[in-house]
């Protein structure tokens, strides 16, 4: 139940900047908070017992092959046209904890997670040094991203009748790695807090049909509401924007599931995510255009707008040890970094408690 630790977003630098050739990326790109991780199946684990513990890690590969523009994008204005070719690589580790016990007698989860980035490549363009307008290789900012508290609650847990709804709520908070607004690319956001509050849901649809024994959908909506941050790009000391906003996101989830056991499962399914679009706004660079040579005005440095699909595999090593592996492929993305393919592979390792002999 936690997002993956990247997710492209962009911005730019003032093109009067770059002119006057001051030392820095020509583009500002910055982290997004949003979201969540989620997987098919996931939901059900809320039936575990009290007093269970996992471990979990993510490890995952991100590719993107284009950066994709909006009309506030100075990209665009730069002559990058709608879609500009450009190649990012990410690697991302994700350490999360899981405690499972119960509130007014239905399981509560309590959850903590340090997600990590390492950028190995960022080149907007694909051009082998900075041009003149800007595009090609970018200063990057990496490290551990924002950690994330959260608890999970059963609303209805009914193994029996394999029907399952949880709500969820994470809280990003804005202690990751020190953001240098000096960098290009960051993995942590300017100081932005966010909440995301999520509801998991999960059918069985043999009872159904007999055809469909084994087979369950999966439906994962959510909302992140951002804080503002602080400075999110400085093309050189005073020259920069003072302040990001950023739009609430919106992003849902749906899965077609076979479930071969408890631990074993494949899954296809769609994700759709929306909103979040980040402003920078005031500052040298963020005043009306014409006031300075400078100046820019309020500028978009990216959404959290993108279509993409999913392929899942879970499979037990042994009773309490599970694997599992995650690719997505966007089929449509903008305002940013477009994937065309990332690879998860997670980690599961399960402590349960001995249950008591019944009498």
């Amino acid at each position: 139940m936690l997002r993956s630790c990247v997710r492209w977003g962009a911005g730019a630098l003032a093109a009067a900047a770059m002119m006057t050739g001051l030392q820095s990326g020509a583009f500002a790109f910055n982290f997004s908070d949003n979201s969540s991780d989620t997987w098919a199946g996931d939901v059900n684990a809320i039936a575990l017992p009290e007093g269970t513990f996992l471990a979990i890690d993510y490890f995952g590969y991100r590719h993107g092959d284009a950066y994709i523009t909006t009309p506030n994008n100075l990209l665009a204005k730069l002559g990058g046209g709608h879609t500009i070719p450009s190649t990012a690589e990410a690697f991302t580790d994700i350490t999360r904890l899981v405690y499972f016990t119960s509130l007014l007698g239905r399981p509560l989860v309590l959850e903590a997670a340090l997600p990590f980035a390492k950028v190995d490549t960022l080149n907007i363009g694909n051009f082998p040094t900075v041009q003149p307008n800007g595009f090609g290789p970018q200063t990057v900012a990496d490290g551990f991203a924002d950690p994330v508290l959260f608890f999970s609650y059963g609303l209805i847990v009914e193994p029996r009748m394999e029907r399952f709804l949880a709500l969820t709520n994470f809280f990003y908070l804005p202690y990751g790695r020190d953001f240098d607004k000096f960098s290009a690319f960051n993995t942590s956001t300017p100081r932005q807090f966010t909440w995301v509050p999520q509801v998991e849901y999960a059918e069985g649809l043999g009872k159904f049909a007999p055809g469909l024994k084994n087979f369950w959908i999966d439906v994962i909506a959510n909302a992140s509401i951002h804080t503002d941050g602080d400075a999110p790009f400085a093309a050189a000391p005073g020259i920069q924007f003072d302040r990001l906003t950023q739009e609430n996101s919106y992003n849902l989830k749906a899965f077609l599931r076979y479930q071969f056991n408890q631990l074993s499962h494949i899954a296809v399914g769609v994700e759709k995510s929306w909103g979040g679009e980040q402003t920078a706004l005031g500052g040298v660079l963020g005043a009306t255009p014409g006031s300075n040579p400078f100046a820019l005005g309020p500028t978009s440095f990216g959404k959290d707008d993108y279509l993409k699909g999913h392929l899942q595999v879970t499979y037990p090593i042994m009773r309490d040890l599970q694997v599992g592996a995650d690719i997505t492929h966007d089929f449509e993305r903008s305002g940013g970094i477009r994937e065309d393919i990332t690879a998860e592979v997670r980690v599961t390792k399960f402590f349960i408690p001995a249950q008591e002999p019944m009498k």
